[in-house]
This record gives structure tokens, C-alpha cells and sequence, in this order.
């Protein structure tokens, strides 16, 4: 094993803690899910394993008359005899579930939403104002379609009549000049099939009818035509948010724009702020989804103006909600900034929110508001040199996991493990042992226990990517490959989920996890296929990795792009594998300043040396090994023994090697000395927490350069 070879630094970095979860404030309601049911049905079907839930649905959606028989029997075991909810229409429920793509962690969460939907349509089908009896007696067989088991197309097909029947009776009188009631009474009708359409998750036809409900209004009737343009926008907005549909999301925005010029800020301030509440939402949903930051900005305008109405004198409850909103996209813009200001602001905002999400109040809403700051502060601490910020996080994680339980929020609990063990994995890399990293590993395989490929496959491929993150890291401090092919592993299951066209930065990410592992592992082989691969990999991930997009994450994947060409370059005879890893690492450095992120900073600069002490090794002149020498120095200027003992001994190592090369170059002892010194510094952690064999490799070197000392000296 060369000496050279011996310099590798890994700093896992840019791994992404558990995705925040955006406080929902809809309309004029809490979206329905499992954390607000209490009895009957839905808290039956919201406490049973996903995979049986799951189950269910596969009966339900049976052509088969045996399936059927089998779920009615299961139905009238679990379902109270007092539901209010028949065992037809639990059934017909889990027909809607299988009729859209729908996650299987998420099909009890929707299963709720349905059946809340459907208790308030039949009343409000019912409430519909009618004074034609016909229109009536239509109204009254819509209302009767939905009892017992539920007929949608039916109720539809009901209300569609009755409005044909307002309709034409609207013409017959326009020549009168009466015809805005009649227009009211269609609008109503018309409105009543798009709740229809959302009882069964038909979002985008429900939003279309919530606008052609809107334009039917006479324009006087502003305060109604704001709120048809607001269902409208809601409606977009769980078509965009639940099925992927960008497209659908610009139109929330639109219809949310329609509605606040309908009714303004001053006619109806907490309307209009529920509104801009509302656009925030859609704002964020997209630009979370898309490069750049421009949505994201327009969704912290907009909930900073929520705010100017929603106050917490006002209504405390609502202003917390839209305080953890704030901070969820101010920590999204400062993910993809190099500063840390967004992720401060974000941090601020979600401390504002706990001081009325008490746990005495609201245990749920306020262990997940604890999630959230735990992950900004995870985030901040990977860019600090100290390791206060990820402490922080993990006293948060453990907080939120005294009510997350596994037992009663399996999913929620799943995530907060996840956060908790990207918290320890970021201190394990900086610590000289490996319990923090061991505990992260154990805690990813605990997560994964409940975030099944089945049950959740984005999430299940994110802690699969974390996962392989962290066996990356240890791999690094064990002499084997056995980490390290199970890193490789963890990373192509991830991508199996995590794709360039369903999530184009997670599979960048991916991306470079891989070509890092791949990278080890081709250092500690002999060819060069594995480091070919990781190049590969590496420049993959930077088409979607961009400077512009996410400037941290591309810096750190030029960094690892030069370690790859570097260690190719050591390979072989020329020098132009290695000009190209110079140029990656100095890249690098432009973003990688050390006032943004000093321990990065440093990470670049200490290969950067590596790679210029390679390409001075080859050269006559020295220019290359000073700039070497110069980089190692700057690099232990923040990589000090205190706050990252093993980086700095792998400096140390390295200044030594570039210090001895240029010793062997002069006719005097001064650098010899130099990087014998070095060298015994980096024995004081080296020989407790390096393999044996790295550290008899600068032992070794340390000698002969003594030797060499003494030889020269005894002339």
C-alpha cells in the first residue's frame, strides 16, 4: 500500500435528514388524516399494518365473488355496530383507494380523508337551495345515491340533470332580465358535483368544476366567487401534491391569485390571509420539487404575509401552523444556499411555533414541530466546525420520539428515527471512534423495519440512501470491503425508487453516494473498472447537481469527482488525470470558502494538496509541492485536532509525505525535520484510532526519513 493511497479523506456530507413535514392549514379545515380520527371505522382501518390495509383494497377492487364475500365478512368483524359509517360504504371506500395511485403508507391517511368527505357531502347535497320542485326531487335522489353504498356516478349523473334543468329555465328568462338567481342555483349544483368528485379523490375534475362554478357567479358576488376559486386552488393543489401533477400546482397558484383579487386584503383580511396561506402551500409543493429557488422565495413572501393577519393575538393555533410552514420552506431555500441564514431563519421560525405547540396542548403537532428544527439544526450543524447544532439534534429527535411512538405513529416514528441517525452519522464522522456511526446504522435498519419498500418507496429509497451513506463512513476506518459492498448495495437498492425522472436531485444524490463507494472500493482493488465507474457516477450526478441549483452539494461532488481522477492519476503515467482532479477540487473551493463551511473548506483544500503532491512527484520543479505544503497547512487550520481528530491526522499524514519529497529534493535536513514532526503528530491519533496498518505505514516512513536525517547530519 503506498503512502499516497493511505490519504484518502471521506467527509460524508450533504446527506439528507428526514424530509420535514409541512403543517397543513386547507381552507377552512385541517386536512383529514389519521392523527384527527377518534372512533369507528376510520381509527379501525388507521390502526391496522399498512400491508393489511393494503389487503383491504385488493379485495375491494376483486372481480371475484369469493374476494368479496371474504371482505364483508372481515368488514363486519372490525367495523363497530354503531358506526354511522355502513359496512357498503367502508367497502366502497376501499374501491376508491385502488381506483388512484396511491402509496400504501398513505392509503389509511386517504381512507380518512374520504370518509370525512363523504359526512359532509350528504348533508350539504341536501342543504342545496332548490325552489323548483323538479330540481328538488333531483337534488333529494343525489343525496339518496350516496347512502348505503355509495353510487358517485350516479349522485354526479343526478346533479348534472338538475342543473341542465336550471340552465335551460335561466335562458327561457333572461329575456326578463332575472337571471342571477338562477345562475346562484346552478353554481350551487355545480359546486355540489365537484364535492362529489373530491369524495372520491377526483381532484383535478373537482377543481374544474370549483372554477366553472366561480365564473357562474355574477360578478357582484365577489365574496362567492373568491370561494369557489379557493376550493378550486385546494383541490388543484391535493391533485399536484398527492399524484405528482406540477401542472396542477400552477393552477392552484392561478386559482389562489383569482380568489385574492376577488376578495382582497382589505374587504376580508383573514380570508384574504388564508388565502395567501393557501398560495404559500402551492408555492412550496412546486418549488420543491423543481431547480432554483424562485417558488420557494414566493412561498416565504407569501406566509410572511399570512402572517401580517394571522397574528398570534388573533388566532395562536393558525399563526404556529404558519410558522412551521415558514420554517419548511426557509429550510428548503437553505438546503440549496452555501449560507446559512435561510437555515437560521428557519430554525427562529420554528422555535416561534413551539411556544404555542406545547406538548401539554398538542403532543402531535408539537413532536413534529420538534422534527423539524431537529432537522434544520442537523443541517446547520454539517456546516459548522463544532458539533453543538447536532447534539441539539439529537436532544430534538428524542423529544419528538417520547410521542412518535412506534406503536402509535409507525410512520412518523420511522422518519424521526431516520433524522436521529443522520444527526449521529454527521458526529460519528467526526469523532476518532465508531459508536456514533454504529448507532446510526442500527437506527436506519429500525426505520426501514416500518418504511418497507411496499409500504413507502420514496422513503424507503431515502433511508436506503442514508443508509449506504453511513456504511460509506465506516468502511472508511476498516480495512475491508465487506462495508463497503454493502454501501454499494444499499445505493442501487435506492435507485430502484429514487429515479432522475420521479426525483431528480434524490437520484443525483444516489448517484453520488454510489461513485463514493464505488471510489473505496476501486482504491483498495488493483484495477482501475471501480474508479471508472465512480468517475461516471460522479458526472452523472453533477448534470442534475448544478452550481446554479445546489451549490454546497456541487462543490462537494467536485470534490469527490477529483478524488476518483486523482487516485486514477496515481495510477498511471501522466498527468492529465490529475490536472482535471486539480481543477474539480479548485472548483470546489469557490463555493467551499471557509467562512460558509469551514470544515468542507478544509476538506478541499486537503485534497487539493493531495493531488498537487502527486503531480510535484512527477515534475522537476517544486512550485507544485510548495502549493501542496501550502493547502495541508491551510486545511489543518480548521481540520484541528480538537474538533475532527482523524482529519487531522490524515493531514498531518499527507503534509508529511509532500514535506519528505521535498527533503529528498534538498541537500540539507529542514524538511525531513518538518515532516518528521508531522508524522509523530499524527501517531498521537493514528496509532489509537487508525487500523494498524496505516498507522505502521507512517511509522514506517517517519523512521526512514530519521534515518535519512541522521545519515545527512553524520557527514
Amino acid at each position: 500500500m503506498s503512502l499516497r493511497r493511505a490519504l484518502l479523506v471521506l467527509l460524508i456530507a450533504n446527506v439528507v435528514a428526514a424530509s420535514p413535514a409541512l403543517a397543513q392549514l386547507l381552507g377552512d379545515r385541517v386536512e383529514a388524516n389519521c392523527s384527527f380520527v377518534d372512533n369507528g371505522p376510520v381509527a379501525v382501518l388507521c390502526g391496522l399494518p399498512p400491508e393489511q390495509v393494503a389487503g383491504l383494497v385488493k379485495l375491494a377492487a376483486s372481480p371475484s365473488a369469493g374476494d368479496r364475500a371474504v371482505l364483508f365478512v372481515r368488514l363486519h368483524e372490525i367495523v363497530p355496530r354503531d358506526s354511522r359509517l355502513p359496512v357498503e360504504a367502508v367497502a366502497r371506500f376501499l374501491e376508491i383507494l385502488h381506483e388512484q395511485p396511491i402509496d400504501e403508507a398513505k392509503l389509511a391517511d386517504r381512507f380518512a380523508r374520504i370518509a370525512r368527505e363523504h359526512v359532509r357531502l350528504v348533508p350539504e347535497i341536501r342543504a342545496l337551495p332548490a325552489a323548483d320542485p323538479e330540481v328538488q326531487a333531483l337534488r333529494d335522489a343525489a343525496a339518496a345515491a350516496l347512502q348505503g353504498a355509495p353510487d358517485h356516478d350516479r349522485a354526479r349523473a343526478e346533479l348534472e340533470e338538475a342543473r341542465n334543468l336550471v340552465r335551460a329555465k335561466r335562458v327561457a328568462r333572461i329575456a326578463a332580465s332575472m337571471p342571477a338567481d338562477q345562475a346562484r342555483e346552478e353554481a350551487a349544483l355545480v359546486r355540489a358535483q365537484a364535492r362529489v368528485e373530491t369524495a372520491r379523490l377526483r381532484f383535478a375534475a373537482a377543481a374544474r368544476l370549483h372554477e366553472e362554478a366561480a365564473r357562474l357567479l355574477p360578478a357582484e358576488d365577489r365574496e362567492g366567487r373568491a370561494a369557489d376559486w379557493a376550493s378550486a386552488g385546494l383541490r388543484w393543489t391535493d391533485q399536484g401534491r398527492g399524484f405528482g401533477d406540477d401542472p396542477a400546482l400552477v393552477n392552484a397558484i392561478a386559482a389562489f391569485q383569482a380568489a385574492m383579487e376577488e376578495q382582497t386584503r382589505t374587504q376580508a383580511p383573514l380570508h384574504w390571509a388564508r388565502t395567501q396561506l393557501n398560495l404559500a402551500n402551492a408555492f412550496y409543493f412546486l418549488g420543491a420539487r423543481e431547480p432554483g429557488t424562485g417558488r420557494l422565495e414566493a412561498a416565504v413572501v407569501a406566509y410572511r404575509l399570512a402572517l401580517q393577519e394571522t397574528t398570534r393575538e388573533r388566532m395562536p393555533r393558525d399563526w404556529a401552523a404558519t410558522q412551521t410552514n415558514l420554517g419548511v420552506a426557509l429550510a428548503a431555500l437553505g438546503e440549496r444556499e452555501s449560507g446559512k441564514g435561510r437555515l437560521e431563519e428557519s430554525a427562529v421560525a420554528y422555535r416561534l411555533a413551539l411556544q404555542e405547540r406545547t406538548r401539554e396542548r398538542t403532543p402531535l403537532d408539537w413532536a413534529s414541530t420538534q422534527v423539524n428544527l431537529a432537522s434544520v439544526l442537523v443541517m446547520l450543524g454539517e456546516r459548522e466546525s463544532g458539533t453543538d447544532r447536532l447534539e441539539e439534534a439529537v436532544a430534538a429527535y428524542r423529544l419528538a420520539l417520547q410521542e412518535m411512538t412506534r406503536e402509535r405513529m409507525p410512520f412518523d416514528w420511522a422518519r424521526a428515527r431516520g433524522g436521529l441517525a443522520t444527526a449521529f452519522m454527521l458526529l460519528g464522522v467526526r469523532e476518532a471512534g465508531t459508536a456514533r456511526l454504529e448507532a446510526a446504522v442500527a437506527d436506519y435498519r429500525l426505520a426501514l423495519e416500518e418504511m418497507t419498500h411496499e409500504r413507502a418507496p420514496l422513503d424507503w429509497g431515502q433511508l436506503q440512501m442514508n443508509l449506504g451513506a453511513t456504511l460509506l463512513a465506516l468502511a472508511e476506518r476498516e480495512p475491508g470491503t465487506e462495508r463497503l459492498e454493502e454501501a454499494v448495495s444499499a445505493f442501487e437498492l435506492a435507485q430502484q425508487e429514487l429515479t432522475r425522472e420521479r426525483a431528480p436531485f434524490e437520484w443525483a444524490r444516489t448517484q453520488w453516494g454510489l461513485g463514493t463507494a464505488l471510489m473505496v472500493l476501486g482504491e483498495r482493488e488493483t484495477g482501475p473498472g471501480r474508479l471508472e465507474q465512480a468517475v461516471s457516477a460522479f458526472r452523472l450526478a453533477l448534470q442534475e447537481i448544478t452550481r446554479e441549483g445546489m451549490p454546497l452539494q456541487w462543490a462537494q461532488t467536485q470534490i469527490n469527482l477529483g478524488n476518483a481522477l486523482s487516485t486514477l492519476g496515481a495510477r498511471g503515467t501522466g498527468t492529465a488525470r490529475l490536472e482535471e482532479a486539480v481543477s474539480a477540487f479548485r472548483l470546489a473551493l469557490q463555493e467551499l470558502t471557509r467562512e460558509r463551511v469551514p470544515l468542507q473548506w478544509a476538506e478541499a483544500q486537503m485534497n487539493l494538496g493531495n493531488a498537487l503532491a502527486r503531480l510535484g512527484e512527477r515534475e522537476a520543479t517544486t512550485a507544485r509541492l510548495e502549493e501542496a505544503v501550502s493547502s495541508f497547512r491551510l486545511a489543518l487550520l480548521e481540520w484541528t485536532r480538537e474538533r475532527v481528530p482523524l482529519q487531522w491526522a490524515q493531514t498531518q499524514m499527507s503534509l508529511g509525505v509532500a514535506l519528505s519529497v521535498l527533503g529528498e529534493r534538498e541537500t540539507g535536513t529542514a524538511r525531513l525535520v518538518e515532516a518528521v514532526t508531522a508524522w509523530d503528530l499524527c501517531l498521537t491519533v493514528g496509532d489509537s484510532g487508525w487500523p494498524q496498518e496505516r498507522a505502521g505505514v507512517v511509522r514506517s516512513a517517519r523512521d526512514q526519513a530519521q534515518a535519512e536525517i541522521a545519515r545527512r547530519l553524520s557527514k
